[in-house]
């Protein structure tokens, strides 16, 4: 999975290249990839907000997280809570 952010900071950089040097069409496709992937990571932490109070810790630390990566963030932590709950029923 963390090999996988990397991917995410390419999309991010990527666009922001577009956006800064690109032509007409480059700049208007670095500035819809940019925008999209914002609104994707907003949405995904307006989703999955009661997931990241159950996982504890900063939300602060969770919105970033989430506004970078979006579902390499939350998953792993769906994944986790998941286990814990089915360790948790199984004693």
């Amino acid at each position: 999975m963390e090999r996988l952010k990397y991917g995410v900071w390419g999309i991010w950089i990527g666009s922001l290249i577009a956006m800064s040097f690109g032509g007409d069409r480059i700049a208007t496709l670095g500035h819809l990839t940019f925008w999209l992937t914002l609104a994707a990571h907003l949405v995904e932490f307006a989703v999955h907000r009661t997931l990241f109070e159950r996982a504890g810790g900063s939300m602060l630390h969770h919105f970033v997280q989430t506004l970078i990566y979006g579902l390499f963030h939350w998953t792993p932590i769906k994944r986790r809570l998941a286990d814990e709950a089915v360790a948790g029923s199984a004693s």
